[in-house]
This record gives structure tokens, C-alpha cells and sequence, in this order.
């Protein structure tokens, strides 16, 4: 049932109007910040990374490290699916597949299908850029022509524009209304490198995390 349901979500989140990133990245970051965060309230609640993890184990069979989803999340997913919880998720579906014995078939059918839209739209989302290639300067992006380069695809979803690597001091505002407002990571060398957006950390390419208290009291450079 965890295939249905993580299937019909990723159905769903491709067509939403206001999603304008429709690769597996994009719906799993539109999920985040705009369902659970927005709508729920749950600010850090789960990486988007964490969401397509489970996406590729039970809709594509991937053999990853995603775990069982926790039953909050569960239930999210379902009420986001217009059904009270988990539970009316699965017994709705259970009984739609008693009462058509080939709904398996259909399904697998329209996965396929799915897969290829989502495939198709991801592919053009990736050579659509050919022509403007990212490079890393210092403390930000920079395009330039890929001159036959396939784009990075894990910034197809970073706002290029606004992302930007920051150095804090004692004066650095942190934490704006009770959320973080500067993500951090570390570089190659191990140094912890601070950022203005949520995103991968541009030379090392791991996702970025928010700032917690915690951090700010334990480094000195964070004070």
C-alpha cells in the first residue's frame, strides 16, 4: 500500500499548478515547503531528500536506505490525498482492489505511463539549460555555456539567483520567527560554511541543513 501511496503522491504534487518543477526533485521540494510546512506547519520536519528516497524504494523498487514512514507521515500524505488519515487511504484502496480484479494491471499501466511523463518533463527540464551551464565562484553561481556539458541536475532546483554562500559574525540574525533562516555544511576540508537558502553545498554536492541553536552556541564563529 506504501507504493499507492507515494505513486498517487507523486501524481498529485506533478499537478499542481503552482508547481513549477515537475522532476522527482521538484515535487519532493514543492511537497516540503509548500504542503507540510505551509499547509501543516511542519517546518523541518523531513528533508525532500528523505521523500523521493521513499518514492524511488516503493513506487520505482530502488534498493536504498529509506525506511518505513513514520505513521505522522503516513497520515499527512493521506489527508493531503483527501482522505482523513492512513488508515481510509488503505482501505479504500484495498476495497477498490476487490472489486476490480484487474486494477493491478491498470495501475501498472498507468505507472508506466506516469514514469515516462515524469521522465519526459525531466528531460526537458535538463536540456532546456544546456546552453547556460553552472559554475561555483567564490560565493555564488555563475551560468556559462556547457559547450556540450550536461547541466548538474541536483541545481535544477536551487535558486540560483538568490543562493549565495555568507560569512556570520556575532551580528548574523539566525533565526527569524522561530524558523532558521541560514543553512550550513561542511567544505571538503571539514570547515562548517554558512549559506543564505536551502540547498547542496556547491563543491561537496550534500544537502545543506538549518541552523539550530544548538550551533550557534557551540561554534564561536556562529556567536
Amino acid at each position: 500500500m506504501l507504493k499507492e501511496l507515494f505513486l498517487q503522491l507523486f501524481k498529485k504534487l506533478a499537478n499542481e499548478p503552482k508547481n513549477d518543477k515537475k522532476s522527482k526533485n521538484g515535487n519532493a521540494i514543492y511537497f516540503v515547503e509548500e504542503i507540510l510546512e505551509n499547509r501543516y506547519d511542519k517546518i523541518n520536519y523531513i528533508s525532500s531528500k528523505t521523500i523521493k528516497s521513499y518514492y524511488e524504494r516503493f513506487v520505482e523498487e530502488k534498493d536504498n536506505n529509506a525506511g518505513e514512514p513514520a505513521s505522522e507521515l503516513k497520515d499527512y500524505i493521506a489527508n493531503y490525498l483527501e482522505y482523513s488519515n492512513f488508515s481510509e487511504f488503505e482501505t479504500t484502496n484495498s476495497e477498490k482492489d476487490q472489486k476490480k480484479p484487474f486494477k493491478k494491471l491498470k495501475w501498472i499501466l498507468i505507472s508506466v505511463s506516469f514514469m515516462m511523463v515524469l521522465g519526459f518533463l525531466y528531460y526537458n527540464n535538463s536540456t532546456s539549460t544546456n546552453n547556460q551551464c553552472l559554475v561555483w565562484i567564490q560565493d555564488h553561481y555563475k551560468r556559462i555555456d556547457c559547450k556540450g556539458q550536461e547541466p548538474n541536475p541536483l541545481l535544477n532546483d536551487v535558486n540560483i539567483d538568490k543562493f549565495k554562500k555568507i560569512q556570520v559574525t556575532k551580528n548574523t540574525k539566525f533565526i527569524r520567527n522561530g524558523h532558521p533562516i541560514i543553512w550550513y555544511g561542511k567544505s571538503i576540508d571539514g570547515k562548517l560554511e554558512y549559506f543564505n537558502s536551502r540547498g547542496v553545498h556547491p563543491i561537496t554536492l550534500k544537502e545543506l541543513k538549518p541552523i539550530t541553536k544548538y550551533m550557534i552556541e557551540k561554534y564561536n564563529n556562529v556567536q
